[in-house]
């Protein structure tokens, strides 16, 4: 019922699966929690100023488009499928010996890629919703899952190759605990700790990857349009993370508190970078 919720929230559903889907929520503790997962990230969105489709939108539509056209094209020769097949499996098989002896490589090391980022995934779940239960025990358990060194922030750009902008400073009411840099299979990436005057803690990555998707999951998203940058946001319980691209590479936080607090900070940071490029 899952591949419902989203349809069954913008009432998409015919009567008879609406019906379907309001009997199983009725019973499944899971749904009716991911379900009250949207109507919050809904009340977010309606304070924020109108999103901006991703650049990537339009071809992915047309890429899922060519797929189930393909499909139905399958779906519709039968026949010639089923002599078609044994031959894909003998080829297959083939393939699968060229990888054995290395000279499909190139194949073989892209799936074992996709299966550590599905990994990822799965352990940055984990860190997200531990985070806002305990903070330092998150900390812990990706640094037992990652190689991470912790450095000073200033020195952060002999191992990563760019000056952190955590370098330049924070806001007022935050103060840095600890700078790492570490390796993970998306990218190496910087990660800031740091607390707040109330003793809360936030926590900041700086990278290359461009795919917030391998750091939330499934996890419901929005899209908001924060002091002129896009931001990808999911919910975790009474706080947000969020991910947007500043300059060169992206930022992904975790812990902030609201909409605002995250349109702050990347109004912050922006305005560190305006000043020390002129």
């Amino acid at each position: 019922m899952k591949e419902l919720l989203s349809a069954y929230f913008d009432d998409e559903l015919v009567s008879e699966k609406r019906t379907a889907v309001s009997e199983h929520l009725a019973g499944c503790d899971e749904c009716s929690s991911e379900l009250a997962g949207f109507e919050r990230l809904s009340d977010m969105a309606r304070d924020l100023d109108t999103p901006i489709p991703p650049p990537q939108m339009w071809s992915q539509l047309e890429k899922q488009l060519e797929e189930e056209q393909l499909a139905q094209k399958v779906q519709l020769t039968n026949r010639s499928a089923r002599l078609y097949f044994p031959v894909q499996r003998l080829v297959a098989l083939a393939a699968s010996l060229l990888v054995a002896v290395g000279v499909g490589w190139f194949a073989y090391s892209t799936w074992i890629g996709h299966d550590g980022h599905n990994g990822f995934t799965a352990e940055m779940g984990h860190y997200l919703e531990e985070f806002h239960r305990d903070p330092a025990a998150a900390q812990q358990f990706l640094l037992a899952k990652y190689e991470g060194q912790a450095v000073d922030a200033q020195l952060a750009v002999s191992l990563v190759g760019y000056r952190p902008a955590v370098a330049d400073g924070m806001p007022d009411g935050y103060s840095v605990d600890s700078t790492y840099v570490m390796t993970m299979p998306c990218c190496t990436c910087v990660q800031c700790v740091c607390t707040r005057s109330d003793g809360s803690t936030i926590a900041i990555f700086e990278h290359d990857d461009e795919e917030a998707k391998e750091w939330f999951g499934d996890r419901p998203e929005m899209s908001a349009n924060c002091n002129g940058k896009q931001c990808m946001l999911v919910e975790l319980d009474d706080r947000i993370a969020a991910s947007w691209k500043h300059d060169k590479r992206h930022f992904t936080v975790v812990g902030l508190r609201d909409v605002a607090e995250l349109t702050n900070l990347v109004a912050w940071f922006d305005d560190r970078k305006r000043i020390i490029t002129q």
